[in-house]
């Protein structure tokens, strides 16, 4: 047909309703809204804007009804499935296809309910540049060999605690529970020592005013106590040549045992942290107010606690070319490989310790990757739990895409929930109240839907399907946690 007599067929094929009397694809006539040869849609989105919405949310929801029906019908444990593997299929949104949009949409909005205080270690610079650096408890009174030792450390943090207090009114009440934090952990580690060391009161009682002695004093040479810049390169240079002096004199096996470079490395890192922390402590008698974020970052690392590195291997900290990690059986290059992401790896964990939002952001990022792979795993554990069940594995594949279906909308209900509150606190403090309730009913609802599913969807006894239930529960929730270390790892290092 010529180009005139085909835009004349089609102008006659138009009523006045704009709807035309036969296809615009295959030229069949049509009845109804979709053409019963090819299925085109008899409205044509290039000629009504209202028409064109509706095919962009049609083209992921089908607004027919389905969405609404399926979404209503989810909230009966096991009602979907079974209507869907009875072949009942039309009225529901197809669970592939429902599971990606519900996924996605959940771990969008958590981005925006789950937020974590970037800055987890205490650090205010008070009028007298009091630095109040707390870093890892736990870590420095593990490390502490004696009650003396773990006594100091109280008094030091208490006190500069206090001294904080007293300077930041509006921070009173963190800085509180910070110093009952501090004396919990000394108290803890003072009986542990106790215990080993065979202690009596007295001895406990004798070491402790040693320590509270010593709190008082600056210690001799170290870094941390040093004034001012010259006296942080003279110290660094001093504990240098002395590790220097003892290598030159070391026997070549007690080289080889001693880590004198990680040594002069820890000195090196410990004058580099004690220098940050000058300049910003003079940046903040300087500056006042107008000391900016950025630039305190750009001063220098000011947290010392964990300079060492988080990473070692070989019993000496991991090093590209004097320690690196080696897999014997792998290549030159992929073992070169590896320990480019190794270090990556350091680096972003570093920054991951300093703001642990960044781990929050990498968890939620690794949830629905992690739960994309889990989905084909449970439904294969469906398939080994009830083998004699005559259903195929596909068909357990669909019960396992509506489960997560019903988890991922719980967890939407819970973010939701979250972002609600976060905007009625200000005004309604009993929202907090009825929030966390609804939440811990839905995190309480969560296993008993799933199992409530389980037994409608295979109709087995509830002894044999508690049994079942509680083996593929505990399995799947180790894979999946298995899983999403490993991608929240992977997504660290790629940061």
């Amino acid at each position: 047909m010529s180009a005139p007599n085909e835009a004349k067929a089609s102008s006659a094929g138009h009523g006045h309703d704009d709807h035309p009397s036969h296809c615009e694809n295959c030229k069949a006539e049509l009845q109804g809204h979709y053409c019963h040869a090819c299925g085109q849609s008899v409205h044509n989105p290039v000629r009504n804007l209202g028409h064109a919405l509706e095919e962009v949310f049609e083209s992921f929801w089908h607004l027919d009804g389905r969405v609404f029906r399926t979404l209503r019908d989810l909230l009966s444990p096991g009602k979907v499935a079974r209507e869907y593997l009875a072949g009942r299929r039309v009225r529901y949104i197809p669970p592939l296809r429902l599971f990606v949009i519900v996924s996605v949409m959940t771990f969008f909005v958590a981005q925006f309910a789950i937020h974590v205080e970037s800055n987890t270690h205490f650090d205010i610079d008070t009028a007298q540049s009091t630095t109040v650096r707390l870093g890892n408890v736990k870590k420095q009174m593990r490390d502490a060999d004696s009650v003396a030792e773990v006594e100091e450390l109280r008094a030091r943090m208490v006190g500069e605690l206090r001294t904080a207090a007293a300077a930041a009114p509006v921070a009173r009440n963190a800085i509180e529970a910070s110093i009952v934090s501090v004396h919990r952990q000394a108290d803890k580690r003072i009986e542990l020592l106790k215990a080993e060391q065979g202690l009596d009161a007295e001895q406990v009682a004798t070491q402790r005013a040693e320590g509270e002695r010593l709190a008082g004093a600056p210690r001799p040479g170290s870094i941390d106590a040093a004034k001012n810049l010259a006296e942080v390169e003279r110290l660094r240079d001093e504990r240098i040549a002395a590790l220097q002096a003892q290598r030159a004199q070391a026997t070549p096996q007690s080289r080889e045992s001693s880590d004198y470079a990680g040594l002069i490395r820890q000195a090196n890192l410990e004058a580099g942290c004690r220098i940050a922390q000058l300049q910003v402590a003079h940046a903040g008698r300087s500056e006042g107010a107008g000391l900016r974020a950025p630039d305190r970052q750009r001063y220098g690392e000011v947290e010392c606690d964990n300079s060492e590195g988080p990473l070692s291997f070989n019993g000496r900290p991991w090093d590209p070319k004097t320690n690196p990690l080696k897999v014997e059986w792998w290549p030159q290059f992929a073992n070169d490989w590896l320990n480019r992401q190794v270090g990556k790896g350091e680096v972003n964990f570093q920054r991951a310790t300093k703001d642990p939002a960044l781990y929050i952001h990498a968890l939620i990022g690794a949830i629905p990757s992690a739960l994309f792979l889990m989905v084909p795993i449970f439904a294969l554990l469906l398939k080994i739990a009830y083998v004699g069940s005559g259903r195929g594995y596909l068909e357990h594949l669909v019960v396992a895409l509506y489960s997560h279906i019903y988890l991922c909308l719980a967890l939407l209900a819970m973010f939701v929930l979250m972002l609600l509150g976060d905007a009625i606190a200000p005004h309604w403090a009993g929202v907090v109240w009825l929030k966390g309730l609804a939440i811990g009913l839905l995190w309480t609802w969560m296993p008993i839907y799933l199992l409530i599913m389980e037994k409608r969807v295979y109709a087995n006894g509830w002894p044999l399907t508690l049994l079942r239930y509680l083996l593929i529960g505990s399995a799947y929730f180790f894979l999946l946690s298995l899983a999403t270390v490993a991608l929240m790892t992977a997504a660290i290092v790629r940061m």
